[in-house]
């Protein structure tokens, strides 16, 4: 079976802003958003304010947009760009003719200020990174509006202005995370819908149309974005080469050409100079190896195209060669140029990695094996009552089951209320108070989902800063405690800050779903040397491209509910599969799949646990191959982590890394737990712990309770999961915690525990974290009546 590919959009298009700077990468995302359903309103452009171009083309005022140059009228002579961190500015003189050619309204502004912040996440410092006046000293505000990144804000003011519809931008970013946070955040700030269509796209599995050429020729794979370019009609030509690798004999070639005659020299070019990992990057210039610009495209969004009537090649400091164009114009297209390739051309990524469309398959066709089955019995068992409590050991702080029903019966109150205790709580810490920015992870527990909006809009305002906590959200209808609507547990890291890393992509593309609410998709901090656990965000099934969750095109009748929801399991997992390998993790020390609904529980643990298992388990003809570059030239300078960029090859290793583990044939544990609702009617969602280490040692095994799976690595961190069974715990639930946690709370190690539990059990029993839940499943898909999880760290 192929592997699905991406949906379209089954939402209301958005209207785009697309920001551009003539380089093939802005104007190729503008073929993605007509591809994906929405509408391009205007190009937004920003210029060097040094440049005599600037003063003959200054941008509309805030009132008019002026008309268009006719087709036939010159771009002004190329002048040399600027040194930007942030814009492309080799070229700006034929940016004005993008408005004739594309036909669409051109907008254009000054570069003002210079690279102010220089972190590899902006506004890191800021003390609300959406404000646009910081609560800090008057110089601070002087310094951050000389940043040139804040050249946008009123570019994008007056376009909305002008074009009451817009709400979206989009940005040709496909590795810097330098660039995408900048965009975002600006984006954020106005209300637009960040889009980085081309994020990471060179590690995504290709299109469909590219998928049988690439297993032909290398080439292909290494060129994957430049050949998807060729295949719709772009032209782009290299206009600036700064890189050993790209000589002047490149200028003015074509990168999309036809023939992929120059491609062929690019990849032989950059295998010289860039690393294995770094090359499919190196190709498409993202480490500034060279700059192109746009001149012709699909007649469905190019109207005419770019001539340039004369180059002039020049040298530079540096090796640095470029391009001085002269007399560039529009010229007509025929008819048959305008209408030879439909928007249905631009080529989409595949929807599921190869290894995740192979699971799928694995699982689909163990479909016999799962069976339907209703619960018997009772699922729960009385009301679980739940205490706060709190865990400290070393780095880490764990607060656990803070709730404020005497603050009102809304959930917005409560959430209030709850904000307000863990506010006071971290400025009660015994060492250097904390604050909500410490905060990496968090568990919010609702009585419904319809409260879901209105908790949002009070736990929004605990987060000002980038890099927000990752987090999980799920309803647990009655199983909360009686007059509970909202309960919250909290992970601190009481470590340097930073130390701290976090994972936020707030932009739509075809990576992973965008996380435009106020949690990350990963954090991850430091424990003991090398080693770093890695928290990361529940994942739902939604398509990235459109965040819409995903259906099976054509589910076959008999099998119609499992064929939708094994995809629903795969996707959201190989979400949380691609979030870990950004964030380098190693293994996986557990996961937690929520499932939802009141048919097939049994049959949804056990595909759920079928996937899992299939991922987690070494394949003979496993590829060592796999890559998730994170090359960024901009971020191994400037980045305010930037030894760590040089000191660790950038390539992630797959997941798992077998290579660490001393244990052969032990899946990582994992549970099921069946809870009233989740995010947007979702009917899964999957939470994992990753961790990046050098070495770990698993072992399982069956116990008087159930089955005992601990992982241990070598600066001995342990994580432990304890499964209940149903059957060996009927009588009494109590008795079982009480000898679990003789044996398991004894020493002072402990930093996180937490339970996921079926049935009732007396005040005072358990010191952590409560998940009450309809029903539980463990290894294999056995049902359980609780399951209970250790986390520590040995002195």
């Amino acid at each position: 079976m192929s592997p699905p590919t991406q949906t379209p959009a089954a939402t209301p298009g958005l209207n785009v802003i697309a920001l551009i700077s003539g380089g093939k990468d802005s104007l190729y995302s503008i073929l993605h958003c007509i591809r994906n359903g929405h509408k391009v309103v205007a190009l937004a452009n920003l210029y060097p304010s040094t440049s005599r171009q600037a003063a003959s083309t200054a941008s509309k005022d805030n009132h008019e947009h002026e008309h268009p140059k006719e087709k036939d009228e010159e771009g002004e002579e190329e002048e040399e760009d600027i040194d930007s961190f942030m814009y492309q500015t080799i070229g700006h003189s034929v940016i004005p003719l993008y408005e004739a050619a594309l036909g669409i309204p051109l907008y254009r502004a000054p570069i003002t200020g210079d690279a102010v912040d220089t972190s590899r996440i902006y506004r890191h410092n800021a003390a609300d990174q959406m404000a646009d006046e910081p609560e800090s000293s008057n110089e601070e505000n002087k310094q951050r509006l000389r940043d040139e990144t804040e050249s946008l804000v009123p570019l994008l003011r007056r376009i909305k202005a002008a074009h009451a519809e817009a709400n979206a931008v989009s940005a040709g970013a496909i590795l810097s995370t330098y660039q995408r946070t900048r965009i975002e955040n600006v984006a954020s700030r106005l209300g637009l819908v960040p889009l980085a269509w081309l994020w990471q796209y060179p590690v995504l599995p290709a299109p469909a149309e590219r998928s049988a050429l690439s297993a032909v020729s290398s080439l292909v794979g290494d060129a994957g974005l430049l050949e998807d370019m060729a295949a719709c009609g772009c032209e782009a030509r290299i206009i600036k080469v700064a890189s050993g690798g790209l000589d002047e004999g490149f200028l003015w070639g074509d990168v999309s050409s036809a023939d992929g005659a120059l491609r062929r020299r690019i990849v032989n070019g950059m295998k010289r100079f860039a690393a294995p990992e770094d090359l499919r990057g190196a190709v498409l210039g993202e480490g500034g190896e060279y700059e192109s610009l746009a001149l012709d495209g699909p007649g469905f969004l190019w109207r005419l195209r770019i001539e340039v009537r004369e180059t002039e090649v020049r040298t530079g400091e540096g090796g640095v060669g470029y391009v001085r164009l002269k007399g560039a114009r529009c010229v007509p297209k025929t008819a048959a140029e305008r209408d030879a390739i439909p928007p249905q051309s631009v080529r989409r990524p595949m929807l599921l990695d190869e290894a995740f469309a192979r699971g799928l398959d694995e699982v689909r066709s163990a479909s016999g094996s799962y069976g339907g089955e209703a619960l018997a019995g009772s699922i729960s068992a009385g009301r679980i009552e739940c205490e706060p409590h709190q865990l400290r050991n070393g780095k880490i702080w764990h607060i656990c089951n803070i709730t404020a029903p005497e603050a009102g019966t809304e959930a917005a109150e409560q959430m209030k209320g709850i904000a307000g205790k863990i506010r006071a709580i971290l400025q009660s810490s015994a060492d250097v108070p904390r604050s909500t920015e410490d905060i990496v992870f968090t568990t919010v527990l609702l009585r419904s989902m319809a409260d879901f909006a209105s908790m949002n809009d009070t736990y929004v305002s605990l987060f000002k800063k980038p890099n927000p906590p990752a987090r999980a959200t799920v309803a647990c209808g009655d199983e909360l405690p009686e007059g509970v609507n909202v309960m919250v547990s909290f992970i601190v890291d009481l470590g340097d800050r930073d130390s701290r890393q976090g994972l936020h992509v707030q932009s739509r593309s075809y990576w992973a779903p965008a996380n435009i609410g106020p949690y990350s998709q990963a954090m991850s901090i430091p424990l003991r040397g090398a080693e770093r656990i890695v928290y990361i965000a529940g994942q739902i099934p939604l398509e990235p491209a459109s965040m819409q969750i995903v259906c099976d095109s054509a589910p076959t009748e008999e099998q119609s509910w499992l064929s939708d929801y094994s995809l629903r399991a795969v996707l959201s997992l190989q979400h949380m599969w691609r979030i870990g390998a950004a964030m380098q993790v190693d293994w996986w020390l557990g996961a937690v799949a929520f499932i939802t609904g009141a048919e097939n529980i049994a049959a949804k643990a056990r595909v759920a646990w079928h996937i899992w298992e299939t991922m987690n388990s070494q394949r003979d003809d496993e590829s060592a191959d796999e890559e998730e570059s994170t090359f960024d030239v901009w971020d191994i300078k400037y980045g305010r982590r930037a030894q760590e960029q040089t000191t660790k090859a950038t390539v992630s290793a797959p997941i798992p890394n077998f290579e660490i583990s001393r244990s052969s044939g032990v899946i990582p544990p994992f549970l099921a737990v069946q809870v009233e609702e989740l995010p947007r009617a979702s009917d899964i969602e999957w939470q994992g712990l990753g961790y990046r280490c050098d070495g770990l040692e698993l072992n399982a095994e069956e116990t008087d309770q159930g089955r005992t799976t601990k992982t241990v690595t070598e600066q001995k961190a342990g994580y432990t999961i304890i499964e209940i069974d149903m059957e060996k715990s009927e009588s009494d639930l109590k008795s079982s915690l009480q000898q679990i946690l003789a044996a398991h709370t004894v020493t002072p190690a402990l930093t996180h525990a937490v339970i996921y539990t079926t049935k009732a059990f007396p005040l005072g029993t358990w010191p952590g974290e409560v998940v009450p839940c309809k029903s539980v499943w463990g290894h294999k898909g056995r049902r359980l009546a609780a399951s209970i999880i250790f986390q520590s760290l040995e002195p």
